[in-house]
């Protein structure tokens, strides 16, 4: 089975909110769509994670070519300044 993607777990998670929104839900499949909404939030989540720690190992240069920050982004936060 094809692992979704960020979009399509948001496209679903979209789909669960507009299901469980309506009235005439029955309890058990309310209570079903919730724990899948859970599940697909989580995955959506650590995808995120995933590629905010990417983007943290990875720098672009002038050039546009793309370089290993080894903490550079988390130094230069620390101030740079001489006296």
């Amino acid at each position: 089975m094809k692992v979704p993607s960020f979009e399509d777990q948001l496209n679903r998670l979209e789909e669960i909110a507009g299901s469980l929104d309506r009235v005439d839900v029955p309890l058990d499949k309310a209570l079903a769509l919730f724990e899948e909404g859970i599940q697909r939030l989580r995955a959506a989540q650590a995808t995120l994670e995933a590629a905010e720690g990417r983007l943290r190992e990875l720098v672009e240069r002038a050039d546009g070519t793309l370089e290993p920050t080894e903490g550079k982004l988390l130094d230069s936060a620390d101030g740079d300044e001489e006296d």
